[in-house]
């Protein structure tokens, strides 16, 4: 998704006999947009096609989705922080915030990760709140750390290890793509230097899978597809991920929030001037610690915002958060469209002065309006649209005279 890479082995010209050790390997292409879009190509040892069995899996909290009968229009307030931990990496899955283009959730393995798992549906993008470990995919082995983010293509077999099986995971499931944006790119495909990063800040599969019989694989290995909401099971008698190497531009990269380079103007800049990945009708943004503002009358904390358009989501990770009280890590703001949203009383001219902020946060702007499941509603913090005020119909907000330069 980002430059051509190699690993392993390849022939010198694709679609051309390949062998290794004597027996002919099978070569497979992974598309995007049927032939006109960014592909990878594959050699297997055994061909990914033989699998023997298929059925039907159900995976509470996570697929299939169950959204809540009704909604009012009001600012919401998600403590993920009470998510138990439980599962792995997929079975622990919880989805909470849903529309046709994104599917956005959390995942709080204790538990080694089991069956590999290939998302249909869309590209995924793990933002590691807490851990680390290594994803295993068809296109081999990615370590990742803390505050990383893994942007996994769609379709891709991979399962993703945590050390000690534990982490917290924020997961977003882009409809039908999410990735680079497009601005960031010059007419070469080359990131441009006006982009927050550079392709040195992306890290691919390090080498390829190894599975030899000594390593006891269980078998019959199991691979859990998601397509339309639905998972199914497919089984094969042997590891079917077996290859000798592979080159493209679609394979899994981890990139580490703290590489992002941040913009900071005269005076506040809306917050999708962060944008780091985008999709369709949506961007992911990261507020990383930065300079703020420099004009001598700015206000470095967010003023009031009515988005008439856009569907606002806060994923708060570490440090202070600059507009908010009330809130702290793992903890999920979400502002819809139609409702004006604001800073804090009292947060507003407390900015003034401000040389940096410290907070450390993930945001999404989505043009189509978010869905709760029924998980997010049991973990709402239902008098947060409230908590503007003291108690029903009086504002903490007071309207403060002319400062006095000195």
């Amino acid at each position: 998704m980002l430059h051509r890479h190699t690993l392993g082995r390849v022939p010198p010209k694709p679609h051309t006999a390949f062998y290794d050790d004597g027996k002919l390997l099978m070569e497979q292409m992974i598309t995007r947009e049927g032939f006109h879009g960014p592909f990878s190509i594959l050699y297997y040892r055994t061909p990914p096609t033989d699998e023997f069995e298929v059925e039907r899996l159900d995976l509470k909290g996570f697929c299939p989705v169950e959204p809540v009968q009704e909604q009012p229009l009001h600012r919401r307030h998600l403590r993920t922080g009470d998510v138990p931990a439980g599962g792995d990496y997929l079975t622990g899955r919880r989805t909470l915030l849903i529309s046709r283009n994104l599917h956005l959730g959390v995942a709080k393995p204790d538990a080694p990760a089991r069956r590999f798992f290939s998302n249909g549906d869309g590209d995924e993008l793990y933002f590691v709140t807490d851990g680390s470990g290594y994803v295993e995919s068809v296109y081999g082995v990615l370590p990742f750390r803390r505050h990383d983010y893994i942007l996994i293509p769609k379709s891709t077999p991979y399962r993703l290890h945590l050390a000690g099986n534990r982490g917290t995971l924020l997961i977003f499931e882009g409809r039908p793509r999410l990735g680079i944006p497009s601005d960031y790119r010059n007419a070469w495909g080359q990131l441009s230097d006006y982009a927050p990063y550079s392709h040195r800040d992306f890290r691919a599969p390090t080498e390829l899978l190894r599975y030899e019989e000594r390593e006891r694989i269980e078998l019959p290995f199991e691979l859990v597809t998601k397509m339309e909401d639905r998972l199914t099971v497919h089984r094969y008698r042997h590891f079917p991920l077996d290859v000798v190497g592979w080159d493209g531009v679609l394979y899994p990269v981890a990139f580490n929030i703290h590489d992002y380079q941040p913009k900071t103007g005269l005076v506040h800049l809306p917050p999708t001037i962060h944008t780091t990945f985008s999709g369709e009708g949506f961007v992911i943004c990261s507020f990383v610690p930065r300079k703020v503002d420099y004009h001598e009358r700015a206000i470095p904390c967010p003023y009031a915002h009515a988005s008439a358009d856009m569907d606002e989501v806060l994923y708060y990770v570490d440090g202070d958060f600059t507009s908010r009280r009330g809130v702290g890590p793992e903890s999920i703001s979400l502002h819809p469209q139609g409702v004006t949203h604001g800073p804090h009383p009292g947060t507003y001219e407390r900015s003034i002065g401000t040389q940096h902020t410290n907070e450390l946060a993930v945001m999404c702007d989505t043009y189509e309006p978010l869905r709760l499941t029924r998980v997010a509603a049991e973990l709402e913090d239902k008098d947060y649209h409230r908590s503007w005020v003291t108690r029903e119909g009086e504002s903490t907000w007071k309207a403060q005279g002319p400062r006095t330069e000195q």
